[in-house]
Formats: structure tokens, sequence, C-alpha cells
């Protein structure tokens, strides 16, 4: 069966152990993995997935904030030390990619893919474009963040996955989600924090499990999680409008798929 390892969970302030939310995912029989957003070291969280140099086939950066794309040229640094030779391929929203090509051209002197032991290829994507990800069938949706944002669902043989990323309440969640067996949406607040949340256009807690029971999916999983508290009452806020199964994640933690 496929898998799901979560690399960071946190939101953009890390906490003592939780990274900035990156995860990835590895469709059963596959050779290599999807690997989804690196803020934050990336690359030890994949060391300690027991992810090697080459494990990534793909990496998707869902938007271009800090803690989503910050973190891609010591990526791509740590991936050559490591001794990767398979190829790298980078998917984004146009203006994502052009970021992810500005920050390795700031470290054009020592980042000189041309000559790069294995080759990286930029690959532009748009809302409602279906792609292969890493083996996997994935239909992209936008979503409705402070800067463009983008999530995907992924077709497996146990059930659809679905991921909201960085977002605020929208129809585009029914369009990405309906009928998924697990969703995992971003959960920076509680309920007590929705005006922080408009104002930033995340999601809290409750507004994640009415989106979860609106779309009728068998599991909820909550990440881009805003602190200690939000991590505390997180799955009893959201179990308030949704009755299927909740999950808050540790970094490290494996969701078989």
């Amino acid at each position: 069966m496929g898998r799901l390892t979560f690399l960071g969970t946190a939101a953009a302030l890390p906490l003592p152990g939780r990274a900035n939310t990156s995860m990835a995912v590895t469709a059963d029989g596959a050779t290599a993995s999807l690997l989804i957003d690196c803020g934050g070291d990336t690359y030890s969280a994949l060391l300690r997935a027991g992810f090697g140099p080459d494990a990534i086939g793909d990496l998707l950066i869902t938007h271009a904030h800090i803690v989503h794309i910050g973190a891609l040229p010591s990526l791509i640094e740590s991936l050559r030390l490591g001794g990767r030779t398979a190829p790298l391929r980078i998917w984004g929203l146009p203006a994502v990619v052009e970021v992810a090509r500005r920050l390795i051209g700031v470290y054009d002197f020592e980042l000189t893919l041309d000559t790069w032991a294995f080759p990286v290829s930029f690959h532009s994507i748009e809302s409602s474009q279906r792609v292969t990800l890493a083996g996997m069938e994935a239909l992209i949706v936008a979503m409705d963040h402070s800067v463009p944002s983008i999530g995907l669902r992924l077709e497996l043989p146990g059930g659809a996955l679905a991921y909201t990323c960085d977002t605020q309440p929208t129809p585009r969640i029914l369009e990405l989600a309906r009928g998924a067996q697990t969703l995992i949406t971003e959960c920076t607040f509680l309920h007590a924090g929705e005006p922080a949340a408009r104002a930033s256009r995340h999601l809290t807690a409750l507004e994640a499990g009415q989106q979860a029971a609106n779309c009728g999916v068998e599991r909820l999983v909550l990440v881009h999680l805003g602190g200690d508290k939000v991590i505390g009452g997180a799955a009893a806020e959201a179990g308030r409008a949704f009755s299927g199964s909740i999950l808050v994640p540790n970094d490290g933690d494996v969701l078989t798929l």
C-alpha cells in the first residue's frame, strides 16, 4: 500500500519537535516519492524518515511563502552533497516557479545547475490541470490564500488523498476533496482565532471539520498547526463538525494509504 510521511507539521513558526509543514507521498511499488513543499531543514527530515538522496522524484511547491519554498537552494545542495544522481522535477504555479528560479539564481555561483550531477527541471502548472507526480495521477486545484496557492488530489488504489495546503474556506475545497478517503487540511487557528484566520486567509480547526463533513471524507488530518494550544484543541474542535476519524500527526508519523 502507499504511504504518507509527515516531515513537518507546524505552521509558519516552527515548534520544538515540529518543523514547517511538508510531507512525502509514496505510491505502492513506486521507485520515487513526491515531496510537497520544502520549508525549514527538509533534507534532515527526509533522512530521519528513511529517504535517501535519490528517493524524491518530484517536488510540488504549493505556494511561495518562505515556510513552503525557502529551503529549496539548501535542499538541492544537500541532495548534491548526498550523492544524488536521479533527475529532480520541480512543479508549481508559474509565479511560484519564477520565485524558485530566482531563489536558486541568488546562489548561481554555487548552484550551477547546467553542470550539476543531476538534472533539475521546472514545470509550471495551473489550477484544474491533471499531472502525473511520482507515478500518481494528481489534480491541481487553486485555493484561497493570501498569495496564489494550490491544493492537490491524488488518486490512489485505496482511495483519493486530498490536501488543501494553506487556504481559508472556499467552495474549491469541495471540488478538491469530494468523496476522498483522506483530507489533509491546514489548521493554523482554533475557532477563537477566527478573526486572525480571516485576515491571513487560513482555516480554523472548526472550519476544517466543517469542510471534511461537507466533502464526505472518511478521515481528516490536521497539519500546519499554529502552536501548542492549537495542537491540544484541534481534534476536539474539528470533531464538533465532523464525525469521522481525525488525526493530528507528529513529525515523522507515517500514514498508510
